[in-house]
């Protein structure tokens, strides 16, 4: 980052302010950076050496931007928004996930589907060969996914994802609870490093669920976020397990294995209705309609390196070959002039994308659209974990996918 500095919150743009794009004139680039400027209250001084950093970074954006908006066919449009003068590794920032994988995840994984998920799931259980809709928008209604939540500059894509979720869940089976994100940021323990350092760092959503279930979630008016780490509130119990206590390689390989997670003795999940979480199938294309169209709102992990400029239409720019980057939630799936798509609430702010929100292209199978994430060291990898996975959909949307359980 520029300085050493931390990246500052951002707040994204409504659509009628976007700047838009230069053009190829110097002087009308130098121009319409001047009002990006004004526009997002940008403070370093014209001629700086950070000034000419984000200029230069604006007009490649801006060019991107033109390039995009001038493909034939194009499914979605690009935008000049506030992310157009930030750095790689700023937007990174505005990621902040890397998943769940582990050295020993695949035998671990044949345990699981041969268990815990053959007994567990409710895929197995009920709604099998029942008719599934193209199109499922229910959640949409629900007051959660009309609050879009902003980040900032904390990496906690993986807490805000968790955190909507619960909410989602809480308010379909009764208890309307609005969950904090901050004590998710603060208190979830990461020794392994899966996802990130913790916190700001990145962590995933399984450990963030788990927390959830067995140690309980205050409300977002008690703990608000802030977009930082801060001191934990809570003190797990000693006859709680979790990852970081004696014996937690094992336990976390238990816990980021696919299948149904029920709450320890002593949990406090039940109080407030959730027994259980579930990481459903990798790569199952079946599975994560069910849940979203019988359940709810499901968390799932994505590429997102290229989603910083979009303005609207169905994302396709995603390759076969995607590192996974960043949590979301998958509020329902549609169909719109013939082509399929997933709804995704990104937590970018209400003014980033379509209302905070974006369509990703929906190929219909879980094998249509595979490929190979070869970075799981940035993408999906705990402490130790594989060189390369396999994943699959839309910018590896299939890959990862977890929701919690309310009665």
């Amino acid at each position: 980052m520029l300085h050493g500095g931390t990246l500052a919150r951002v707040v994204a743009t409504p659509p009628s302010d976007r700047v838009p794009a230069p053009g190829n004139n110097v002087q009308d680039a130098v121009n319409a950076f001047e009002a990006f400027k004004l526009q997002h209250g940008r403070t370093f001084e014209r001629g700086s050496p950070e000034h000419n950093q984000r200029l230069a970074l604006f007009i490649q954006r801006s060019a991107e931007v033109e390039q995009q908006n001038a493909r034939p066919g194009r499914l979605w449009t690009a935008v000049v928004n506030t992310f157009a003068d930030r750095t790689d590794s700023e937007r990174a920032r505005l990621r902040g996930w890397k998943g769940v994988a582990t050295n020993r995840r695949g035998r671990h994984s044949a345990i699981a589907t041969s268990g815990m998920v053959g007994k567990g799931t409710f895929l197995r259980q009920r709604g099998k060969g029942r008719q599934l809709p193209k199109a499922f928008m229910n959640w949409t209604k629900l007051e959660s996914s009309t609050q879009i939540k902003d980040q900032g500059g904390c990496g906690s894509c993986w807490a805000v994802a968790t955190a909507n979720v619960l909410d989602a869940h809480s308010e379909i089976y009764g208890s309307g609870h609005k969950f904090s994100a901050q004590e998710l940021v603060n208190c979830v323990p990461n020794p392994h490093e899966c996802g990130g350092a913790g916190g700001c760092d990145g962590a995933t959503i399984e450990l963030a669920l788990h927390w959830a279930l067995n140690q309980g979630l205050v409300d977002e008016s008690e703990e608000p976020y802030d977009a930082s780490n801060g001191a934990c509130k809570k003190t797990a119990p000693a006859s709680l397990q979790l990852p970081g206590s004696a014996g937690d390689d094992d336990h976390l390989l238990e816990i980021t294995a696919p299948g149904m997670h029920h709450a320890s003795v002593g949990a406090v999940g039940p109080s407030f209705g959730m027994h259980s979480w579930e990481r459903l199938p990798e790569n199952a294309y079946e599975p994560l309609l069910r849940a979203v169209v019988e359940h709810g709102p499901v968390a799932v992990s994505v590429a997102a390196t290229g989603w910083f400029g979009f303005g609207g239409g169905i994302y396709d720019s995603c390759s076969q070959d995607a590192v996974i980057d960043h949590a979301v939630v998958l509020t329902g799936f549609g169909e719109e002039k013939g082509r399929l798509f997933w709804l995704i609430q990104n937590s970018w702010g209400p003014f980033w994308g379509d209302k905070g929100y974006i369509r990703l292209l929906r190929t219909d199978g879980e094998n249509e659209f595979c490929g190979t994430d070869r970075q799981p060291e940035i993408g999906t990898g705990c402490e130790g974990g594989p060189k390369e996975v396999r994943v699959c959909g839309m910018c590896g949307i299939l890959y990862d996918t977890a929701l919690p359980h309310f009665s």
